[in-house]
């Protein structure tokens, strides 16, 4: 640490002196910054022992003999991790608050909901069909992304990034639990209320079958950098938009369902700073200059390629379920267009070619 008597971030409630061993982003050293940068060892920077990362000094091995972290761990390649900055600036109590706040407002606004006779009110076809139906034969995709991304955080080649992946996981371990704690309640309120038809939609019904698929292969893809560049740039805007934005929340009102449409608010903020963190990622991996921008481009636009064939795949196995609603918000011809224009869009603006461009 720095003699300096300088101080530029505040921790803790207490005035911090510089870390001089961390680069700040901007001029002065953020909170974020001093309490996230360099708490993961740095096994090719300065925490490097020997000439050989190899080497049986490495002061921590696996069981299996294998060094903690690998260049490998991705397909991606960057001569420093450490340089990547979330743009939310999350570290442990700010991500937490964050999501208090979040659950603490869906926690009222289903109380009074139930207080009002709302709850009582909903549409059994609307509970059964779309809430218990849909809704609840979603919550094991988010549970499937949950499952891949606990992992994957272990893996990232720095603190910033296994950070950012460790909040995306707890995210959407929230939004499946929302989902069930939701109808726990209301089933207190309407005897519509049937959990086990989500499972067996989940498991039955054709229009879920490719997004199980698709489950299974996020469960088991194991390179993490992909898993940023699939879910945030393909999976987020394409298939979550269509199977939560549109089936439930653009729906729910129609249907007098106040709670459900706050529930996937609350999801849908969590995807925007998740969408904000994976386009500074691949920024950074193709900035100008770098000696490995072309090989990062290449690599990056092979996963939008692979990962918008299969999520296009599952939005269109879910067009019954654009018909089952009570109340219709929009069709899917509408939802898919929007859905892949939006997802294309965002390809583009980060220098890639979409094959969501053509013409359905």
């Amino acid at each position: 640490m720095s003699d300096t008597s300088s101080t530029t971030a505040s921790v803790a409630g207490k005035l911090t002196r510089d870390f001089t061993f961390i680069k700040p982003a901007a001029r002065r050293l953020t909170e974020y910054e001093a309490l996230t940068v360099h708490q993961q060892p740095d096994a090719w920077g300065f925490d490097k022992v020997g000439a050989n990362l190899e080497d049986p000094e490495w002061y921590l091995l696996r069981p299996d003999g294998r060094t903690l972290w690998s260049q490998d761990s991705t397909r991606l390649r960057h001569d420093d991790w450490y340089a990547f900055r979330d743009p939310a600036q999350q570290w442990q109590r700010t991500y937490i608050r964050h999501q208090e706040q979040q659950e603490t407002s869906i926690a009222r606004a289903t109380e009074d909901a139930g207080l009002d006779g709302m709850l009582s009110a909903l549409s059994p076809a609307w509970v059964k069909d779309i809430l218990c139906g849909h809704y609840r034969a979603w919550s094991f995709f988010e549970y499937a992304i949950f499952r891949c991304l606990a992992p994957a955080q272990r893996e990232a080649l720095s603190d910033t990034l296994g950070n950012l992946l460790c909040f995306q996981s707890f995210d959407h371990l929230r939004h499946a639990q929302d989902v069930i704690v939701y109808l726990v309640e209301l089933e207190n309120a309407n005897p519509a209320v049937d959990d086990g038809f989500g499972k067996q939609q989940w498991l039955e019904s054709p229009a879920y079958q490719p997004a199980r698929k698709l489950a299974e292969e996020i469960m088991g893809t194991h390179d993490w950098g992909e898993l940023l560049v699939g879910l945030n740039l393909v999976v987020g805007p394409l298939l979550q938009q269509m199977a939560v934005s549109d089936l439930v929340r653009r729906s729910a009102l129609l249907n007098n369902d106040v709670v459900a449409s706050h529930i996937v608010m609350t999801a849908e903020r969590d995807r925007r700073r998740n969408l904000a963190g994976t386009q500074a990622f691949v920024r950074m991996m193709v900035a100008s200059g770098s000696p490995h921008a072309a090989h990062n481009r290449e690599v990056i636009q092979s996963w939008i390629d692979d990962w918008s064939a299969r999520a296009e795949t599952a939005a269109v196995a879910l067009t019954p379920v654009y018909e089952v609603a009570p109340v219709k918000g929009l069709s899917f011809g509408r939802s898919y267009a929007e859905a892949r224009a939006a997802c294309a869009s965002l390809v583009r603006e980060l220098g890639f070619a979409s094959a969501l461009d053509r013409q359905s």
